[in-house]
């Protein structure tokens, strides 16, 4: 039980980082939907439950800093959900800043260190939107309050007056255990630890309440082994309050400090650590030692100021109090934290658990439907019967051939003793007996011979067609296989989608504009290879249209549109491709300005004339930026080119559309899967080379003839279009097979480019799963991949984008080493 909560545990990290990922996007879309709509509860009640499991969640994996800078956050959106604070603009802009430092949290933890920023005036703001209650000022955050030890009180000189009576709800029962459960615990304590028994009364008051047995199970494991609880830590993991629950740890520590570490404001009202010496049943956890911070009489001193720490006030009962419950008592009344603060070489000491928490980071948690599950399950079921299908047929194929080769060693008998007989009718015939009579006698022992096959065939032939069906409902199985396979790798798009609203809200208050964003097809999906790299590309057309596209209110007031802009995010299917659009209706793209900025970095000749699709390809050149001054936005030029190359990595092409004055679009086109392709396989030499269909235009048989030659570039015409022609057996120096009249062009070709590749066979169309290549083959020029065929060899996938590159120069470099050749 305890090494299911060990902080430790990778699993239990991984699941911890997940959920946590979860939370705080839930909070950060639901604040945005809040400041729009402040009356929106249904929001507000998720933004709550997600504080709330975030918070419960960070102190179960002892994630302390975290839980409790949660809590405060929690107060105010307490503060928010009882309509005691009003939501506007700060509160949101204090919320958001808050959202910040919980990921900034998270992610040092996911780094392998703590977060140690300072975050006292975060803190203090949202302490000072808590409305005062009763006349008292905000309570301090438990995140930042400073473990203060009150000054120990002297021995009483006098009798006092006793300590108020616990009330008959405040005496908690030891639970009965049998004699041999207890002599099993006690058997566990090592050394000198001894067996105590923590009795727990929790506040049912605390919004938190169900997690509060599991924060104190994390607690109590800094003073020893939690051997047992009960309940059972199962149920304590439920969604349930349990107002006793009862602990039984192994340690070496004393009761006070056993007390101590239970003790947790706003979650506990009592604890009680009793040691358990000698086996008894029944046994009354004393109320008069446990810590009722609830029932502790208020000290009618003035409030103190928050770096002085309180002491018991001479008002406050003292006669039954020990040393211990004064100095608690104390930090009660400080608002302390009752956990102290691990000390910072314990810190340095934790490398195993900064190790776990980094390997945690580096696994990816896919969340999959469990309808998807259901159904890959049924299709293994139907392989294992199909499996099965095909051992029970290989038996029969087997008999069968036992059955052929005793029917073949019979027939071979047979025509011996034939052949050994021919001599003996020859001597028959010559002897006078009619032929026919001789022809009856063969065929009457040998006639049979003729289908001694027969019944072997017919089994052959029924072997033969249940192969055929079972083998096709084999490739029905694992088409289905492969498809659910890939749906399980699918995700949302929205798991991007979703953090532009803030992105936006942020960079429109930072350029003084004013923009809606519109987000369409977030349920669209596609591969969570493309999703994990797709961010970066998005978000800089997303910052370019907020920055360059959308004008200031005053600018499109101007130009009598209105004052706010509209930005659309949408994704869509076309085929087996995923088609995204960032579309702005702004000030659209400038040729002019473009061509002048282009002149300026001496990247065009200033008398050329630039078309739209010119000044298009222009913006996407690396460093180049229209922007009139840096700033942390824009100016520096790695926006575009960054997105034109990444798009490229993903097997994707980017296009821009832009009407001056109306607005820009950018569209993204990528697989949806970068795993299995449909590819054209061609053969050239005696090597099988695939070309991904989706960057095929077209093929052609042509005769030799039909190549020119201009400039030494070889070249084809198509329809009036000139395409050059690159030959693959020159690129990689493949030996060319015989000369023949006629060859095959597969013309290639990503955006505006085309290129037409000449190859020896066209072999056809397969399905070609994509494996890396590895080691020194990683970055070879013109190759994205090899794939393993069905007779076993590899055929190697085309990278057409760098074959556009890479093809021209080689092919100009060959046809001049040639020609030189030729002048020699």
């Amino acid at each position: 039980m305890s090494d299911y909560l060990d902080p430790n545990n990778e699993e239990l990290l991984k699941d911890f980082f997940a959920e946590a990922e979860q939370q705080v996007e839930q909070l950060e879309s639901n604040i945005l939907v809040i400041e729009n709509d402040p009356s929106n509860h249904e929001a507000i009640d998720e933004i709550f439950r997600a504080a709330h499991t975030l918070k419960g969640g960070s102190a179960t994996v002892e994630m302390m800093e975290l839980s409790h800078f949660t809590h405060t956050v929690e107060d105010v959106l307490d503060e928010i959900r009882s309509d005691r604070i009003k939501v506007d603009e700060d509160v949101v802009d204090l919320l958001l800043t808050s959202i910040d430092v919980i990921k900034a949290m998270l992610e040092a933890r996911q780094n392998g260190s703590v977060y140690e920023e300072n975050i006292d005036s975060i803190i203090e703001k949202l302490q000072g939107l808590i409305p005062s209650k009763d006349g008292k000022a905000p309570a301090k955050a438990k995140a930042t309050a400073p473990k203060t030890a009150a000054p120990k009180p002297k021995p009483a000189s006098a009798p006092v007056a006793a300590a108020p009576a616990a009330s008959s709800s405040d005496i908690l029962i030891l639970p009965d255990i049998t004699e041999e459960d207890f002599m099993e615990l006690k058997q566990t304590c090592e050394g000198k630890q001894k067996l105590w028994c923590i009795a727990v009364k929790f506040d049912e008051s605390n919004p938190m309440n169900t997690v509060g047995g599991i924060q104190v199970f994390a607690a109590l494991k800094n003073v020893g082994n939690v051997l047992k609880t009960v309940p059972d830590f199962d149920a304590l993991y439920e969604d349930q309050f349990y107002e006793n629950v009862f602990y039984y740890v192994a340690t070496e520590a004393e009761g006070a400090e056993i007390e101590d570490c239970a003790f947790l404001s706003d979650v506990t009202l009592i604890t009680d650590a009793h040691l358990l010496e000698d086996y008894t049943t029944g046994t009354l956890a004393d109320p008069a030692v446990a810590k009722a911070a609830a029932a502790a009489p208020k000290p009618a001193a003035p409030k103190p100021v928050a770096s002085a720490p309180i002491t018991p006030s001479d008002d406050v009962p003292a006669g039954n109090m020990t040393a211990a419950q004064s100095e608690l008592l104390g930090d009660i009344l400080n608002d302390n934290v009752l956990k102290p603060e691990p000390k910072k070489e314990e810190k340095k000491a934790e490398p195993k658990k900064e190790a776990a928490a980094a390997h945690a980071q580096q696994s990816s948690i896919l969340r999959v439907d469990s309808r998807r599950i259901d159904n890959l399950l049924n299709l293994v079921s139907e392989a294992v019967i199909n499996k099965a299908s095909f051992n029970q047929l290989a038996m029969q194929n087997a008999a069968e051939l036992t059955h052929f080769q005793s029917i073949e060693a019979e027939y071979k008998e047979r025509l011996h003793n034939l052949f050994d007989k021919l001599p003996d009718y020859m001597e028959q015939i010559k002897e006078g007996v009619a032929a026919v009579d001789i022809r009856k006698n063969i065929l009457k022992e040998y006639g049979s011979l003729s289908n001694i096959f027969d019944e072997y065939e017919s089994e052959a032939k029924s072997i033969s067609g249940k192969f055929r069906s079972y083998t096709q409902n084999l490739g029905t199985i694992a088409g289905d296989l492969q498809e659910g396979v890939m749906k399980i790798r699918m995700v949302p798009i929205n798991q991007i989608f979703s953090r532009f609203p803030r992105v936006v809200r942020d960079l429109q208050r930072d350029l003084n504009k004013k923009i809606d964003l519109v987000i369409e097809g977030e349920d669209t999906e596609l591969d969570k290879s493309v999703v994990e790299d797709l961010l970066d590309p998005i978000m800089h057309c997303v910052r370019n249209s907020v920055d360059h596209g959308i004008e200031t209110p005053e600018v499109r007031a101007a130009a009598g549109k209105p004052e706010t802009g509209t930005i659309l995010l949408k994704a869509s299917n076309e085929g087996n491709q995923i088609v995204i659009e960032i579309k702005d209706d702004g000030a659209g793209i400038d040729v002019e300005k473009i061509r002048k900025k282009a002149v300026e970095r001496g990247l065009i000749h200033p008398d050329k004339a630039v078309t739209e699709q010119d000044a298009f390809n222009l913006i996407m050149q690396p460093g180049f930026s229209t922007a009139e001054k840096i700033s942390n936005i824009s100016g520096r030029g790695v926006g575009l080119d960054v997105v034109k190359t990444m798009i490229n990595n993903l097997k994707g092409t980017i296009s821009i559309n832009s009407a001056k004055g109306k607005g820009t679009s950018f569209i993204i086109k990528l697989p949806l899967t970068l795993a299995i392709i449909q590819g054209l396989l061609v053969r050239v030499g005696r090597e099988v080379y695939s070309i991904p269909i989706a960057n095929v235009i077209e093929s052609q048989c042509i005769n030799i003839s039909e190549i020119n030659h201009i400039d030494n570039y070889e070249i084809l015409n198509v329809r009036n279009e000139v395409i050059s022609v690159l030959r693959l057996s020159r690129l990689f120096g493949i030996t060319e097979s015989v000369q023949t009249d006629e060859c095959y062009i597969v013309i290639v070709g990503t955006q505006e480019k085309k290129i037409g590749v000449m190859v020896d066979a066209l072999i056809g169309e397969e399905d070609v799963v994509i494996k890396p290549l590895k080691d020194q083959f990683t970055n070879s020029p013109g190759i994205a991949g090899a794939s393993i065929l069905g007779d076993g060899s590899v055929s190697l996938i085309i990278d057409v984008g760098q074959l556009l590159e890479l093809g021209v120069k080689q092919e100009l470099l060959a046809q001049a080493q040639e020609q030189a050749q030729y002048v020699q």
